[in-house]
């Protein structure tokens, strides 16, 4: 697995102005690295991580030195989402890390063959395990499921050393048949008693 690449510059400047000239401030530490201010690329960072990525696995490039992390929190702010700060971790391959990842339900084209789809419950869930062999993402294959078949955690299949921090039994998905709609015309005309007489009504008192 290859984790992106992002430059990143050791910073000096006040976080608003880095923020003025389109930068996100941050910082990184870890046992290889004294804490450093740095700034990242703000449309960089968004182009290869799609937003903030919390826990996702990055690898920076700081001056000549490349080192792999883990994106450790995120602030974001609260009015127009824009992030305002990046703290990230160096890790060592070998290091044991609790990492979330996203779960990837595979054959859904053939659910949808049959009039089924994916309910999906929990889009990710969290691993623990050596850095170097935590997955970028977990893929399910439901293919040939069938309708009120569940996913659960025990559905998974990893490496060993990898262990899920959920229970087996939790559930991530369930395969639900597609209803169809019929158009039908609803509106009837009641005929019972709205185009007769009552006869008593009909008659005269003499």
């Amino acid at each position: 697995m290859s984790e992106p690449v992002i430059i990143v510059s050791e910073r000096f400047e006040k976080p608003n102005k880095v923020r003025k000239q389109g930068f996100i401030p941050g910082v990184v530490y870890g046992k290889d690295i004294k804490s450093t201010s740095i700034k990242l690329n703000q449309k960089e960072y968004k182009k290869l991580l799609h937003g903030p990525a919390k826990n996702a696995k990055v690898r920076i490039k700081l001056g000549n030195e490349e080192k792999n992390c883990i994106i450790k929190e995120v602030q974001k702010d609260c009015i127009n989402g824009q992030i305002l700060h990046v703290e990230l971790q160096t890790i060592q391959s070998d290091d044991i890390i609790r990492l979330k990842v996203p779960i990837v339900f595979q054959g859904k084209e053939k659910l949808t063959f049959r009039k089924l789809l994916v309910q999906e419950l929990v889009p990710e869930i969290e691993l623990r395990g050596k850095a170097a062999d935590i997955p970028e993402f977990i893929s399910i294959d439901v293919g040939d499921k069938n309708a009120g078949d569940r996913i659960t955690v025990s559905d998974i299949q990893l490496g060993d050393g990898i262990k899920i921090i959920y229970d087996e039994n939790e559930t991530l998905a369930v395969i639900i048949a597609i209803k169809e709609h019929s158009d039908s015309d609803d509106s009837s005309e009641s005929t019972d008693g709205t185009n007769s007489t009552d006869s008593n009504d009909s008659e005269v008192s003499q």
